[in-house]
Order: structure tokens, then sequence, then C-alpha cells
């Protein structure tokens, strides 16, 4: 619900077009695919979480972060996960504002 609300908001600040609006989506993919229990705060914590198992074998972890107020605890569960970098890197294309986060444990 909260992606299709999502959706319509952003079709209808960039479209006149107020049918096109209400049927078509800017984004792609299965129910399971698109959101998680409790949220992007909950599936990149334990995205966090789980790059420790793997902190020898990979050099970098990056995740896209949508919400702006997502960063600080991001960046909080991995200062305790004792990752030794961590990157916030901002990205722009028009309007549209959005960042990623990466983490390296090396």
């Amino acid at each position: 619900e909260k992606a299709r609300t999502s959706n319509l908001r952003k079709r209808k600040n960039l479209s006149k077009n107020k049918k096109e609006t209400k049927t078509k989506r800017n984004f792609g993919g299965q129910e399971t695919e698109l959101w998680v229990p409790g949220g992007e705060i909950k599936f990149i914590i334990q995205m966090a979480n789980e790059s420790v198992e793997f902190a020898k074998q990979v050099r970098w972890f990056t995740t896209l972060i949508s919400k702006f107020e997502n960063i600080r605890p991001m960046k909080r569960v991995l200062e305790k996960l004792r990752a030794k970098k961590i990157e916030v890197i901002e990205m722009s294309q028009g309007q549209k504002n959005s960042r990623f986060i990466a983490w390296s444990f090396h």
C-alpha cells in the first residue's frame, strides 16, 4: 500500500494526465520484492548484520537508502558491527535525490 501511495504521489507530481497517474507504476517487481515488514530500515539493518558473515570475502558492501532519515541509524549499526570504513554517497538526477551507503570491514 505504501509503495502504491508513493507511486501515485510521484506520478501526480510528474504528470498532468490524471488517468495515466492512476494506472501506471514507476517500479517493477512482485510484492515480496518491493517491501519488507519493518520497511527499509529493517531491511538495510538486516543486510548489515548479514554482511559480517562475509566480511573476509567481500571488500565493500553497498545498499541504496531511499529515506534520508535512515542514514543515521544505519551508520550506528555499522559502527557497532565494527565496520572500519563507512561512506555515504549522495546522488541526484533532475529533482530526484538519493544516496547509497558503502561499508568495509577491511
